[in-house]
């Protein structure tokens, strides 16, 4: 079980609130307080994690060069199908568990786990969406990994806005 390290970043309003509050403990500070204790709880944005998955696919990219790995992946051959977004995503969330389990290296085994935590945060809004006449992962057609990735990044680029 790996145990991760919150994020200062959304801890940090958190200490500035109570900072604010211990200094300044008027009514607008206490207000303050509240609204910044209130923002730590929000989630992130989906848009927030896509370009850190795009960030970690590439870098997979440059890992798997000099590494060969046995495995063949199924991956969505038409990214160009907007309508089965989420379950390209769900199916490919679920072939990085096959790499984890194929590749022993230990940089591209961190990179693939951060990457199944973004990319599930990222599609959290859109895990109850319905997406008719999809291929389902088994149906998919078996790729190298070298393909697997730069096909996943399209279509991680497409969430983006074809950035």
């Amino acid at each position: 079980m790996k145990i991760l390290k919150p994020d200062w970043r959304g801890c940090f309003p958190y200490y500035l609130c109570l900072l604010l509050n211990i200094h300044y403990s008027t009514q607008a500070g206490i207000h303050v307080f509240i609204l910044g204790c209130i923002s730590v709880v929000l989630p992130k944005t989906e848009a927030h994690y896509w370009p850190e998955v795009i960030q970690d696919l590439e870098r997979i990219e440059k890992l798997i060069q000099s590494i060969h790995i046995d495995a063949t992946l199924y991956t969505e051959s038409n990214v160009s199908i907007l309508s089965c977004s989420v379950t390209a995503m769900s199916c490919f969330i679920l072939e990085l568990h096959v790499i984890l389990q194929e590749c022993k290296d230990k940089e591209i085994q961190e990179t693939v786990e951060n990457i199944i935590i973004n990319a599930n945060s990222s599609l959290s809004s859109r895990r109850n969406v319905t997406e008719g006449q999809c291929k389902q992962c088994e149906e998919l057609e078996e790729k190298s990994i070298k393909e697997f990735v730069v096909t996943y990044k399209q279509i991680v680029q497409g969430f983006l806005g074809g950035k």
